[in-house]
């Protein structure tokens, strides 16, 4: 079994990256925090966002001291807690990380919403940061609710594009307005056009709300979502899950790093399917295409739990390898297993922010 790369004196877990194919270098940002606070659980509260880079997943540089909390928030944002999980894309002129954070003055705090950073150079040491405010509405639950098995959702972003129709869709962690609570748990999808690309990370326009990608009923949370698809063209959405969240009679509970296979992503506009926009309830359907759930769900477990690993993620540039956080011991670690799972269209070069 491959070693965990651990930091020399962090706690890490979730984990995102950048691949730089010039440099055949890839750019990790991770969550960190102290050691001490892990036996309380309370590190998730006092998490920050570090850098390092490796080659290979199997070494890692951790860089100097500072290179643990490089995405600072100035005063006054309303990212005024820690930062949770997130992603990173590569535009025409900077790159952008869309993170998860919190408004500590906000329900209980622990409400979630999706925020925007920027950069020219991964190797900066602070990031500069938009007014972006991505709150969940409409079909997602927007507030954490009682009785309910897991704090509040709305975190996690992962984004990719169709560029025949010229869109760009986020994944986003979620949970439903309705159903049974404690199984809420779904995978939600945002849309923007790339003419709209500029304005809606900048904050000046809103994001389409679409119903779920997926809600399978049976998941407390589905967390870091993500998708891939096969050579053959077919399409894989993975997420992970606690054993203890995992209430699906296909899996037997084991939860761990899972997929829902997608047979055929892109199908022409569904009836029941129409975009919320801010202030109003529907708008007319589109003529362009969105990604279509799956008429029924084929879900595989890729890890179970118990293998040690979670908040995986695939790693297309090597032969879609799975690499984790320790869960015992804490940092990064690949499973040892590749899926030979390629990467979705995630080249946002073309467009300027």
């Amino acid at each position: 079994m491959p070693f965990s790369m651990q930091h020399p004196s962090r706690h890490v877990w979730d984990f995102w990256y950048h691949f730089d194919p010039q440099a055949k270098l890839f750019h990790v940002f991770y969550l960190n925090a102290d050691r001490n606070l892990v036996s309380s659980g309370q590190h998730h509260y006092a998490s920050c966002v570090g850098h390092a880079t490796t080659t290979d997943f199997v070494n890692i540089d951790w860089g100097d001291e500072g290179n643990f909390d490089v995405l600072k928030p100035p005063l006054g944002h309303w990212a005024n807690t820690c930062v949770w999980s997130g992603d990173i894309i590569k535009a025409k002129n900077s790159y952008l990380m869309f993170y998860t954070s919190r408004n500590r003055h906000q329900d209980d705090g622990k409400t979630q919403s999706i925020g925007v950073a920027y950069t020219r150079d991964l190797f900066a040491k602070q990031w500069h940061f938009f007014d972006t405010q991505l709150k969940p509405k409409f079909f997602y639950q927007t507030r954490g609710i009682t009785g309910d098995l897991t704090i509040h959702a709305w975190r996690d972003p992962f984004l990719f594009r169709h560029r025949e129709s010229r869109q760009i869709f986020m994944l986003v962690s979620a949970k439903t307005q309705h159903g049974p609570i404690g199984k809420r748990g779904a995978i939600a999808l945002l849309h923007t056009t790339e003419a709209d690309f500029a304005q809606v990370v900048c904050g000046d326009r809103p994001w389409q709300y679409l119903t779920p990608l997926v809600a399978p009923g049976c998941y407390a949370e589905m967390e870091v979502p993500q998708l891939y698809r096969h050579t053959h063209g077919s399409y894989e959405l993975v997420f992970s899950c606690w054993a203890k969240y995992d209430f699906s009679s296909v899996t037997g509970g084991v939860g761990g790093f899972q997929s829902i296979m997608v047979p055929q992503l892109w199908t022409d506009e569904r009836d029941s399917q129409r975009p919320a926009r801010e202030g109003v309830g529907a708008a007319s359907p589109r003529e362009n295409r969105s990604p279509s759930p799956p008429a029924s769900l084929t879900i595989r477990v890729l890890t179970p739990e118990n293998q040690g690993l979670y908040a995986c993620r695939i790693v297309p540039e090597l032969d879609g390898a799975i690499v984790g956080f320790d869960i015992q011991t804490g940092g990064i670690r690949p499973s040892g297993i590749h899926t030979h799972l390629a990467a979705v269209d995630r080249d946002f070069s073309d467009l300027a922010v």
